[in-house]
């Protein structure tokens, strides 16, 4: 019986990511900017997966935050830039105070057409599959602090006019992250921008193999095999690739995807571990236990109780 529930929430709003991660109050809908030292206390300690609606620019001066992704976990080192874009399965961790900005927008507002025939040229860093964190020097990140802080203080000045100075400031600032994207990217030997569009396509076709896949969910788990096949890679082929870009094997990626998975249903919902590990299309639920401890060290009930105490300890 083909599954219908959502167990990756998706915020449509905004306002309902600053609400469900308790960062502070969102002032729209459609444009918010704040220093993400600025955050409230009360943050949560442990954001599991989700999907937001909207693009979002986190800009960290600082190290200090581990994005966990399905098939990646990337932290954030001092004068990086992550990137999210709408319907993208993503979850963090602060591990100590960070200094940057969160920059949160939605397409209408920046007058960006996803679907648009520019929007691979344009947006480069906001493509699916595309590398998570941009890491730039000293002085890029000056300049890009510059922008984020004049585009804060407009935020704040009251003026009844500020979001039509704000618009064009954004404008800058994409255009100031594409250049630096783009001067990364032409630092790569072509060896390695093959590897990272094959990252690109195996990313994709992970993705379709999630619980809440934006398309019709693939009816099995993925394994090495399938994944090759649909990339018409042999899986020692693709495996060599993927480490060979990645440190880890296309397995490993494959794992930790499933393994978010667990951790967001054993998180968001009530449903049974033996669920979970149907709705996760192992053949019983022993087998899910024990990859789960393999994995984590931990049961998932174990990891249940964890989680949800996390969630509610404030800083």
């Amino acid at each position: 019986m083909p599954n219908t529930k959502v167990y990756i929430p998706w915020l449509d709003k905004i306002s309902d990511f600053y609400d469900t991660f308790r960062i502070g109050k969102a002032e729209n809908n459609f444009f918010t900017i704040m220093r993400m030292e600025d955050q409230s206390k009360d943050k949560l300690l442990f954001m599991p997966l989700f999907r937001g609606n909207f693009f979002r620019l986190v800009i960290c001066k600082t190290p200090g935050l581990r994005f966990l992704l399905p098939d990646e976990t990337v932290s954030t080192s001092s004068n990086s830039i992550y990137f999210a874009y709408p319907g993208k399965i993503e979850s963090w961790q602060p591990v100590e105070t960070i200094y940057g900005y969160l920059i949160c927008f939605t397409p209408e507002f920046a007058e960006i057409d996803p679907l648009g025939p520019r929007f691979e040229k344009d947006f480069p860093f906001f493509m699916n599959g595309a590398n998570s964190i941009l890491r730039v020097s000293q002085e890029d990140m000056d300049a890009v602090g510059r922008i984020a802080e004049t585009l804060l203080s407009e935020m704040k000045s009251g003026h009844a006019d500020n979001f039509e100075m704000i618009q064009p400031l954004l404008r800058v600032l994409l255009i100031s992250v594409r250049r630096l994207y783009y001067k990364d990217k032409e630092a790569k030997t072509d060896f390695q921008l093959k590897q990272a569009s094959l990252m690109i396509r195996f990313r994709k076709v992970l993705d379709s193999y999630s619980i809440d896949a934006p398309s019709k969910r693939k009816e099995h788990k993925p394994t090495v095999k399938n994944i090759a096949d649909e990339l018409h890679l042999t899986p020692s082929h693709l495996n060599f690739l993927v480490k060979k870009y990645t440190g880890h094997t296309a397995l490993h990626h494959i794992h930790e995807q499933i393994l978010l998975e667990a951790k967001s249903l054993l998180t968001h919902t009530n449903l049974q571990v033996s669920e979970i590990a149907d709705l996760l299309q192992f053949n019983e639920a022993p087998y899910f236990n024990r990859f789960f401890k393999k994995m984590t060290g931990i049961t998932p009930t174990a990891y249940r109780d964890d989680a949800l105490q996390l969630m509610r300890r404030p800083l």
